[in-house]
């Protein structure tokens, strides 16, 4: 005869779910060609010689993603890379399983700062131009994931997050 296998079944209710839509993607983008604008005011240089300095935004969703799992191997946590890389705001990173409240904050937290500090040292060995579209670009790219950090601060601490394809879910589970 078998033995019962012990097993833990968790229901999550929906508390809030986080999307990055078609009109955030606009948004990132005009504000992506204002920041060309801006530049090319303060360095007193025309749009279209600056149009080469957005080769630099690669540069930008690499950055998240080493620092994301550079934090995750240090915290020995399981992270999982997804195929949505290029289009989703969080660039392909997350955890396979819902995390807790505090995981989800210190990893956003750690990699909106990780990535602004890696920009800003970098902004001392590139040229000005390239330098400031760096810094901007990684202003502007962390946009949704500073909302969702923001976000999560509305719901209860003990709820859990779900990275989803295109946003994150915070969840609150019964048990």
């Amino acid at each position: 005869m078998r033995e019962p296998l012990h097993q833990t079944i968790y229901s999550y209710k929906l508390l809030y779910r986080f999307r990055w839509s078609l009109v955030g993607y606009l948004l990132q983008l005009l504000l992506i060609g204002l920041s060309l604008i801006g530049i090319s005011k303060m360095i007193n240089m025309p749009v279209y010689k600056l149009i080469v300095t957005l080769a630099i935004l690669p540069v930008v969703p690499i950055c998240h993603l080493v620092v994301f799992r550079l934090y995750t191997a240090m915290r020995g946590l399981k992270p999982q890379t997804t195929a949505d890389m290029l289009v989703s705001p969080w660039w392909g990173t997350g955890f396979p399983l819902p995390v807790s409240m505090s995981v989800y904050r210190a990893s956003e937290s750690i990699v909106l700062g990780g990535s602004l500090l890696i920009s800003a040292g970098a902004y001392v060995w590139l040229p000005e131009d390239y330098g400031l579209m760096l810094l901007s670009a990684t202003v502007i790219f962390a946009v949704p994931r500073l909302s969702a950090l923001l976000a999560s601060y509305r719901q209860t601490g003990n709820s859990r997050v779900k990275y989803e394809n295109r946003g994150v879910a915070f969840l609150l589970t019964d048990g």
